[in-house]
């Protein structure tokens, strides 16, 4: 009896060991997914600085570029300002100028209507062109006969002498003293039978603007007339 509960005193200072054994603990091995995002963390990293070095600089191009562009805006709206001005004083000068133009123009056709054009007098060698304008002019208007010579000044051929192959004359320019007596002539030229058989006609000194003002407006002065209107210059 003694000898029994000693041994069951033994049990309990030296218990057995298990029937199963138990898992060994893990092996401590390198982690390869922290080394990868370790990897890339460190690459977007360095991505991510070159990026924003590259923005920054590209960053201060668009500054530079946008001062640039101002600054040319700035000369493009001056040089406008400019040749705007100079459109305007371009336009005023050409406006004094057609305004003078115009007023030598008419001063010059002024001095025009004291003279008279002959076309159709034949040309002889040594002529005497004041006298056959003065016998022309009696011829035209004989109840001024002894006046209308006294009335006359100069005369002369107009251009450079014609090649004898040319068998058209010159036309002729008569400078009248008096408008009285120039237009007087005129008139009387009109339908003037002794000039229409001798093939010689009257025409006015006009300036070269007035001929192409003239040329332009003959086309309505024709289908004026053909209408049976009475169509004519003035002025």
């Amino acid at each position: 009896m003694d000898n029994i509960m000693l041994s069951n005193a033994e049990d309990d200072e030296f218990p057995s060991l298990p029937v199963t054994p138990c898992k060994p603990p893990p092996s401590k091995k390198p982690n390869m997914n922290s080394d990868i995002v370790a990897t890339l963390s460190l690459l977007i990293n360095s991505r991510c600085d070159a990026i924003e070095k590259m923005v920054g600089a590209n960053t201060m191009v668009i500054e530079g570029l946008k001062k640039t562009v101002e600054f040319a805006c700035g000369e493009m709206n001056d040089v406008k300002t400019r040749v705007a001005k100079v459109e305007k004083n371009v336009e005023r000068v050409e406006k004094n100028n057609n305004v003078y133009h115009r007023h030598l123009n008419d001063l010059e056709q002024y001095t025009r209507k004291w003279n008279l054009r002959l076309y159709g007098l034949p040309e002889v060698e040594k002529e005497d062109v004041r006298g056959e304008a003065i016998r022309i002019c009696q011829e035209v208007l004989p109840a001024e006969k002894n006046k209308v010579g006294d009335t006359i000044d100069v005369v002369h051929r107009l251009g450079k002498k014609q090649q004898q192959s040319d068998s058209r004359p010159r036309g002729i320019i008569i400078l009248f003293t008096t408008r009285f007596y120039r237009d007087a002539v005129w008139k009387s030229a009109r339908k003037n039978a002794f000039l229409q058989s001798h093939g010689m006609r009257f025409a006015e000194h006009l300036s070269p603007e007035d001929i192409e003002r003239r040329n332009k407006l003959w086309p309505t002065i024709k289908i004026a007339r053909s209408e049976g209107k009475a169509a004519y210059f003035g002025g």
